[in-house]
């Protein structure tokens, strides 16, 4: 049985994709290297993407995935921007395999693709843009986002039409999230028409980056949006205009997706709504607590006793010997005696320098969402106050429930009054929506560990991010929306 014939059949692993596509890119790169040599330079990226566009229509095909392009007369002969929704990780490579050679990707920083991805994207003039502070960490080589515009405007001007996607992620929930601006600003600045493409079914076919369900989808391209004349430069176009422009193309593709694509917040008033996000290993990598102790034991501003003190603690919580809230009060005595000035010094001092590249940035589009809707953003953590509040700080939240240490004369005595931990986290958050007026039968909230199952079943939207074992099961059997790839 060939491949073909098993992908009618029923799912492929995902890697069978994915293998072909380094196969090949393996297989052509030394011909096309050659070819190269004797091609003018102005030629390379489109030597490169016609590469490209052959080894996409061969993987798709091999692999039993099939495009239909709806309203090919929408396409447009002149440099056009292409924008879509973004349901896979498949879409660019789906548009670029019927655009042709002839259209350059604009997407997340080159630095998140695997290497040899990373150098065909690169060989094919692919405009990568940072997104936001977390790619200006983790990704400083890319372009900025004005520049990122100016190269854009560039490759327009010469003939060249762009692919663009102005959600700017995948849509891990399979619906739609906020469309950015960008778009709207390369058409005004290169009085460029935008052509909307509405992507439908892509989330069925490559349901997340581990499978494929062989099948067909669907491409509709509608009518191209001429941008109003301006003379304005592209960092100071009127908003209006953008926004305008911009809910302009984002009308025309919703209108075309079906409605399991619109997000929960499209049926209902966003007064009242709260949105409260657990921290570790939510919405960071790891144990935040944890990873300050590190930092702090590098510069030398704890004993090495201590934070091996702190990291037996947790060897012990691992093996079921002491009890977590054990663990956390033990463990905050470390702290006893700091200033609470200098603490906050060197929190700030860590958090920019170490642990915000340890921000898991799938969870960040969902946050953009709910900011855009005026929903009210609320940490609901166990990390300290002022470890709390540098998360709150870049996440642009309203406020955080966290744990309080004790202060006598600016400085820490180490003791806890407060743990926010488990029954506590959904006692506070109670509390706090009573206050604030939040309606937690409209609210989300998002959470990794089986403890935090209190407080996220206090909402009507609940989901496990990356979750761990016991959670996954709770929410698999409860009907909760789950994350598994959120990193």
């Amino acid at each position: 049985m060939n491949r073909l014939q098993i992908a009618k059949a029923g799912r492929l692993p995902g890697w069978c994709l994915h293998t072909d596509l380094a196969i090949l890119m393996i297989a052509l790169l030394p011909l096309v290297w050659l070819k190269e040599k004797f091609t003018p330079k102005k030629n390379h990226g489109q030597l490169w993407r016609h590469a490209a566009v052959w080894i996409v229509r061969a993987v798709f095909r091999t692999n039993g995935v099939t495009l239909h392009a709806k309203h090919l007369n929408n396409i447009l002969t002149e440099p056009a921007i292409y924008a879509a929704n973004h349901p896979s990780e498949m879409d660019g490579f789906m548009l670029l395999s019927i655009l042709g050679a002839n259209t350059i990707l604009f997407t997340a920083p080159l630095g998140q693709f695997p290497g040899l991805l990373r150098f065909w994207l690169r060989k094919m003039q692919t405009v990568d843009v940072k997104r936001d502070e977390i790619d200006e960490a983790r990704y400083p080589e890319s372009h900025s986002k004005i520049t990122a515009i100016k190269l854009a405007i560039e490759h327009l001007l010469s003939g060249k039409s762009i692919i663009i996607f102005p959600e700017g992620h995948t849509e891990l929930l399979h619906v739609l999230h906020y469309f950015h601006t960008g778009a709207a600003r390369i058409s005004l600045g290169s009085h460029t028409p935008i052509v909307p493409v509405a992507i439908v079914n892509a989330d069925q076919v490559f349901p997340d980056g581990h499978h494929l369900n062989p099948g067909l989808v669907s491409l509709v391209f509608n009518t191209p949006i001429t941008p109003p004349a301006t003379t304005h430069f592209i960092t100071d176009f009127p908003k209006p205009e953008v926004i305008r422009l911009r809910r302009q193309f984002e009308k025309e593709i919703t209108d075309r997706l079906p409605l399991r694509y619109l997000p929960n917040y499209y049926k209902h008033n966003a007064n009242h709504v709260g949105v409260f996000l657990d921290i570790d290993r939510t919405i960071y990598e790891g144990l935040s607590q944890k990873d300050l102790i590190a930092y702090l034991l590098l510069l030398h501003k704890i004993h090495a006793s201590e934070a091996l003190r702190v990291f037996y603690w947790l060897f012990l919580e691992k093996m079921h010997e002491i009890e977590h809230r054990d663990l956390m009060k033990k463990s905050l005595l470390t702290l006893r005696g700091w200033d609470v000035g200098e603490l906050n010094r060197y929190i700030h001092e860590a958090f920019a320098k170490k642990m915000i590249k340890r921000i898991q940035y799938g969870l960040f589009p969902l946050l953009k969402d709910h900011a855009e809707q005026n929903h009210k953003l609320v940490l609901v953590s166990e990390a300290i106050h002022p470890l709390a509040h540098a998360f709150k700080d870049l996440l642009h939240a309203s406020a955080t429930l966290d744990t309080k240490i004790q202060a006598s004369h600016h400085c820490y005595t180490g003791e806890t009054p407060c743990l926010c931990y488990k029954e506590q986290k959904a006692r506070l958050m109670k509390q706090f929506a009573e206050r604030a007026g939040i309606d937690l039968n409209k609210s989300y909230a998002y959470a990794d560990s089986f403890s935090d199952v209190p407080f996220l079943s206090l909402t009507r939207y609940p989901t496990a991010v990356n979750p761990d074992d016991k959670l996954l099961a709770f929410a698999s059997a409860h009907d909760w929306e789950v994350l598994l790839d959120a990193k």
